[in-house]
């Protein structure tokens, strides 16, 4: 799989559709089939959202500081899919078959049934959803779901990842609810339930490229909003904010509040400020020192949990990297070198207690996460030892300020260290880092480097790296989100690690439709990196929802793809 997200660190009257539809025109330009369709102006929305707490309550309204402006709210589309899109555009607007809940658990939502063999994925929608297209109400039928499918495989469309989808030859429609895909000969894909996580409108966009539809609104042809979930995306403007409006033809619960307003906060400052302040309900932030100032505040439930978001180390073995990462003793004294749990309590101990250290690589939070890594654990003595073995002219002890540094087999233990610029967190990490590996003789030479354009986009792509610290945010619970990380020649395998028994197991493993099997292959698989070290995890970093201790119905979700905080908006009520 390929799913994994960098991170540089979810029957009314007909008086009431038509009270949705009146405020939730867009704009149109163009032709219907090259339409520049945009929502209304968040402005306007905003212009009549009480400036007070009492007043938001009064009229059922919540104000959510946003933390960055969403690509656009095609999510499934390369250029558009990012995490804000899915909290803010698609999980409470358009609904998949499948619900993740804060507990990393899958429901049965837009389906009411899936089914999956070795040979065919049949998937039937439930009976009572329906589309609200603008106050019109269209049943979500399974050519919505073929559609989608179509989308995503078509050569001519970028679409974010096509694993999975890749692996169905075809399919038949049986009556308008019950769609049945066939697997392409030996294929079946394993990990079925995070497929058709969204489901399109097919009607609704006919005629439409998917490659530009929804960078402005949630729409139709016409422009009008469109929904099959709890709320509508009625306004929007990029660098101001979200606003969604209730939706009357939801199948599931009456959501709880009539609108949620999601304003631009990108500063962490701004956020805790306006949480302070009374500007705001409710905020999702990055992890940060400052948010301690919350986190007994009076009036506020301040919570926080590990997500499914790795924060490790990798160790370059390709012809790129240092000569010396490619052996097996260098990595694992590297390891024992490193003290986590120092450095969780360093790093998260006022803002995110009870973070702890994270030892396995493909079950990151959980009754599954099985501790191989612990081995690992802090043990300098050990380190030292490995490095007398097989180098000369180190420290005779671990010693805090210590400048001689080991040279094993004509190369000194000297190595290059990569992350991201402007991250405190990993800042204070690479600071901890330099001197526990300093204590028993490597040096680490740091480069901090912005993300997306430099780290991700270049530098760990062409594998001239020796050590990198990142996170890499899963795209669901389910452990085939590394499969192309520790695949010979994966796409993201840019450590260069290649194992011919992983390679066997991981094969096996995307075909399995046994649950129990499944999961004794990935753990199985898991304890063979850790014997092997091409990645060191470090820990599962923190999610964080700080709301009005008012506000009730509020579950943080660890999981991105469910829509992180507005995995279950349609619960938040005053």
């Amino acid at each position: 799989m390929q799913r994994r997200l960098w991170l540089l660190v979810g029957a009314a009257s007909a008086v009431m559709i038509l009270a949705v539809s009146a405020t939730a025109t867009t704009k149109v330009a163009g032709s219907k089939h090259g339409a520049a369709l945009a929502a209304a102006p968040f402005s306007q929305a905003w212009a009549n959202v009480p400036r007070t707490t009492a007043g938001r309550k009064a009229k059922e309204v919540l104000v959510f500081g946003g933390e960055q402006d969403p690509a656009g709210f095609n999510q499934l589309q390369a250029t558009q899919s990012s995490f804000w899109a899915v909290v803010e555009g698609n999980t409470a607007v358009i609904r998949g078959a499948y619900l993740i809940d804060d507990k990393g658990q899958y429901h049965l939502d837009l389906a009411s049934s899936v089914t999956a063999t070795k040979s065919t994925l049949t998937i039937t929608i439930r009976p009572d959803a329906y589309w609200n297209w603008g106050g019109k109400k269209s049943p979500v039928t399974n050519a919505d779901v073929a559609y989608t499918w179509k989308q995503i495989v078509d050569p001519n469309n970028q679409a974010a990842s096509t694993t999975g989808y890749d692996q169905i030859s075809g399919y038949t429609l049986k009556g308008t609810k019950t769609i049945v895909f066939k697997w392409k000969p030996g294929k079946p894909f394993a990990d079925y339930r995070d497929l058709f996580s969204f489901i399109y409108p097919s009607k609704a966009l006919a005629g439409l490229d998917w490659n530009t539809l929804w960078a402005q609104c949630v729409c139709g042809t016409d422009g009008k909003p469109i929904s099959d979930g709890p709320f509508m995306l009625t306004n929007f403007t990029k660098g101001q904010g979200v606003t969604l409006k209730s939706n009357p033809l939801y199948y599931g619960k009456k959501a709880g509040l009539k609108e949620i307003d999601f304003k631009l906060l990108t500063d962490t400052n701004s956020e805790i400020q306006a949480m302070r302040g009374g500007e705001v309900d409710a905020i999702f932030p990055s992890p940060q020192t400052a948010l301690a100032e919350l986190v007994h505040q009076s009036g506020l439930t301040y919570q926080s949990a590990p997500g499914f978001v790795l924060e490790h180390i990798d160790i370059q073995t390709g012809p790129q990297g240092h000569p010396l990462l490619k052996q097996l003793w260098m990595r694992q004294a590297i390891a024992l070198a490193i003290n986590r749990a120092s450095l969780i309590k360093a790093i998260f101990s006022s803002y995110a207690p009870g973070q702890k250290p994270l030892n396995n690589l493909e079950y990151l939070i959980g009754p599954d996460s099985v501790g191989h890594f612990k081995k690992w654990n802090t043990a300098p003595r050990k380190a030292l030892a490995l490095l007398k073995a097989h180098c000369t002219g180190g420290p005779a002890q671990p010693t805090r300020g210590n400048t001689a540094i080991w040279t094993c087999n004509g190369q000194q233990a000297s190595f290059r260290w990569f992350t991201t610029v402007g991250n405190q967190r990993r800042a204070t990490s690479e600071a901890i880092f330099e001197q526990q590996l300093g204590a028993i003789g490597i040096k680490i030479n740091p480069t901090f480097m912005p993300g997306p354009p430099v780290l991700f986009g270049k530098v760990l792509p062409s594998h001239d790296y020796d050590l990198a610290e990142y996170a890499a945010v899963f795209g669901s619970p389910d452990p085939s989100n590394q499969d192309a990380t520790f695949t010979t020649g994966g796409g993201q395998n840019y450590t260069s690690y290649s194992n011919p028994k992983v390679d066997k197991l991981l094969n096996s493993a995307e075909s399995d439709l046994n649950p129990t099997t499944r999961k004794a292959k990935f753990q199985q698989l898991d304890q063979m990196l850790a014997d092997d070290l091409p990645q060191f995890p470090l820990y599962a970093s923190p999610v964080i929802l700080v709301h009005k201790s008012a506000v009730k119905g509020m579950e943080h979700s660890n999981t991105p793809v469910s829509g992180g905080p507005t995995w279950n908006a349609e619960e938040w009520h005053w």
